[in-house]
């Protein structure tokens, strides 16, 4: 599950069919083979998108509309622990914390991972160029990704967005996770 912001014009329903060509786009790639698609493994997919409309002086939200994808990765590569997770930082011209925003990409693969135990150079850069053709696509005049402020009640319009070379924990991904312990006496 990954969420993102918009201060959008449109309607519900409009706005919904937006995010559901938003999310086709970042999983089909800009061009064939460097999309989200294809670095997360057969077993990782989508099978949902959910769109809110959240009144932004209270932060609660007014209508909800929700509906069925099912967009599978491709790789047949083993994928990485669901609580592994490549973040997309969002920025606004705003420097304070209150102007950055992030959202957890789910799992990919463990061809994604360099011997370091860094995010792979090539995924990190057809992340990039997903992600600006799907924002390209969904961004218009009216329409626009924000960083919202749930302290403030404020929409901050973004201006850039980064993926960082080390992979992050998304802990509510670790209920997915049964852990194994091994316990061992003291001498």
């Amino acid at each position: 599950m990954f969420t993102w912001w918009a201060d959008s014009a449109r309607s519900s329903g409009d706005a919904h069919a937006a995010a559901e060509a938003w999310v086709s786009a970042l999983y089909a790639g800009a061009t064939a083979g460097n999309g989200l698609e294809d670095h997360t493994a057969t077993t990782v997919g989508l099978d949902s998108v959910t769109t809110v409309l959240v009144d932004a002086a209270t932060g609660t939200q007014i209508t909800r509309v929700d509906s069925a994808l099912s967009i599978d990765g491709v790789s047949a590569s083993n994928t990485l622990p669901s609580d592994n997770a490549v973040v997309v930082s969002l920025r606004t011209a705003t420097p304070t914390r209150s102007g950055r925003g992030r959202f957890y990409l789910p799992p990919v693969t463990v061809t994604d991972v360099e011997t370091t135990g860094r995010v792979l150079a090539d995924l990190i850069t057809d992340l990039s160029a997903s992600l600006t053709t799907a924002w390209t696509g969904y961004n218009s005049a009216s329409d626009t990704p924000v960083v919202y402020s749930r302290t403030q009640r404020l929409f901050r319009p973004v201006t850039s967005f980064d993926i960082g070379d080390l992979f992050d924990t998304q802990r509510g991904r670790e209920d997915n996770l049964v852990e194994a312990r091994t316990s061992a006496s003291m001498p």
